[in-house]
């Protein structure tokens, strides 16, 4: 018998042992015990080569889960700096004021991965109130989240009298959840949108379903679906009813409202998470290397790119690649990708937008308005809150979001247009617009195209080979840091078992 056999028996011996120590003996031994049996067993895993393409938050934190398993990996960050779009700034503000321009809060409940760190390096997470007494602007006029649940205002609007019943029981914000809420339990797993009896859905615009299941005009438009031409079509392009079922279903099922009201940040930046772990990599973070090509086989992947303007070569047995796909369609790689890869590097759309940020001399809001959390309808700022709020002193910061190619003063006029009040002290206006960061230009994934669910998913989140894939593009909800974190962690374990 050979040594690796030996190996393997006597591992089987021990899972085996083990597992029935667990299932005759649980109430002899209780929990603590059956843990400890579990941590002793051997594990099948040994000491890997793996290289992490790209320093965002998902491959930052793809890598520290990789090292922290103990495994010998390399990041390589195209750009000058780590985090991708989590990106704090505060040279350019004064009285020690700063602003995330990038990823901008988590959740509570959700984000637990993302949690986990927090609480593991003791990071100051603080509420950020930017969601709490929202005013919002429909048709030029100003509404207060109470005069949204009034009845003759919804009335107004058009709705029919039981969704009237059901936004005064349950708020403006959880109105989807009235046509599509019945149909959410049918998803059992929330990485499987298939096979739940609902697969003809994808056929079928959110528009449709919502019609078919007697909704009004208003409902379709403030679902987020507008009646054009007598037949209804999804904002954003003609999105399923199956996609747009699925997506709330993952919400619920991870025990979120539709609105996540309760929000927040972490005290002097969310690039505070991602500075600890470039500096907990420490020299595994390799910065200013950007890939130009990737070779793959049965038994590694090599990657050549740029560092210092000569090229080199790395040769490991796995990649995680946490490029934005956008770029990643143009690295040659060899073998080509399959034909399901291809696909998705070929149609996958993400958006991308500004952040806006207005600095002013006083919160001369707080004078004239119950709260300046404001939802304008205007494209040039069409969100408005204020961040930076605990830092002591008078001068504060609005920030919003733009879009893409919206300049400073045409988010200061806009803002002065539709602002609710009547005076105000701002000072000057700042436009951060990631359509132009050469590696960070693109932002969270766009849903699916109608009928087109089947050719994204699983594929965008699949390993090829000895590649794999991490970051917010590669989970099944694509929020951001969450998504980046969810996906770090299931790709960190998935390469740790092999």
């Amino acid at each position: 018998m050979s040594n690796s056999a030996w190996t393997m028996n006597r591992r089987e011996a021990v899972t085996r042992i083990s597992s029935a120590a667990i299932a005759g003996g649980l109430g002899l031994l209780g929990v603590a015990a059956t843990d400890q049996l579990k941590a002793d067993e051997p594990k099948a895993t040994k000491r890997k080569r793996v290289i992490v393409a790209g320093g965002g938050i998902g491959g930052l934190c793809c890598a520290y889960e990789l090292m922290e398993k103990g495994h010998d990996v390399t990041v390589l960050e195209a750009s000058g700096r780590p985090g991708g779009h989590v990106k704090t700034i505060h040279d350019s503000l004064p009285d020690g004021l700063y602003a995330d321009v990038g990823a901008e809060h988590f959740t509570k409940p959700g984000y637990d991965q993302y949690w986990k760190y927090v609480n593991k390096f003791q990071l100051p997470a603080i509420p950020y109130p930017r969601r709490q007494n929202m005013l919002r602007r429909i048709d030029g006029q100003w509404y207060t989240e109470e005069k949204l649940q009034d009845r003759t205002v919804l009335g107004g609007f058009g709705f029919k009298p039981h969704e009237i019943d059901y936004i005064v029981q349950h708020g403006w914000t959880e109105l989807p959840l009235l046509y599509l809420g019945k149909y959410l339990d049918a998803f059992e797993d929330e990485y499987q949108p298939f096979g739940v009896g609902l697969d003809a859905l994808d056929e079928m615009t959110a528009g449709e379903l919502l019609v078919k299941d007697g909704a009004s005009d208003a409902a379709l438009r403030f679902n987020g679906v507008r009646r054009g031409d007598g037949s209804p079509a999804a904002r954003n392009g003609e999105v399923s009813a199956l996609f747009r079922l699925w997506q709330q279903a993952i919400v619920k099922r991870r025990g979120l409202p539709v609105f996540k009201r309760e929000v927040y940040r972490l005290q002097g930046g969310n690039q505070l998470l991602t500075d600890t772990f470039a500096a907990k990599l420490g020299s595994r973070l390799r910065l200013g290397c950007p890939i130009a090509s990737i070779a793959h086989g049965p038994m590694s992947v090599t990657v050549t790119f740029q560092e210092y303007g000569s090229p080199q070569t790395l040769e490991a047995d796995y990649l995680v690649s946490c490029i934005p796909l956008g770029i990643l369609k143009k690295i040659p790689i060899t073998p080509a990708w399959p034909e399901e890869k291809a696909y998705v590097l070929s149609n996958v759309q993400f958006g991308s937008q500004s952040r806006v940020l207005l600095q002013s001399r006083t919160p001369f809001w707080k004078k004239e308005l119950p709260s300046i959390n404001l939802e304008t309808g205007d494209s040039a700022m069409y969100l408005v809150y204020e961040t930076a709020d605990e830092v002591p002193g008078d001068r504060s910061i609005l920030m919003g979001s733009g879009k893409p190619d919206v300049t400073a003063d045409e988010a200061m006029a806009a803002f002065k247009s539709f602002y609710p009040g009547k005076s105000h002290t701002l000072e000057q206006a700042y436009v951060h617009n990631w359509s132009k960061d050469p590696w960070a230009f693109s932002c969270e994934r766009h849903a699916f195209g109608l009928g087109t669910l089947k050719k994204f998913w699983p594929h965008i989140m699949a390993p090829v080979g000895r590649i794999h894939f991490a970051g917010s593009f590669a989970d099944n909800l694509p929020w951001g840091m969450d998504a980046a974190t969810r996906s770090a962690n299931r790709t960190a374990e998935a390469i740790d078992r092999l």
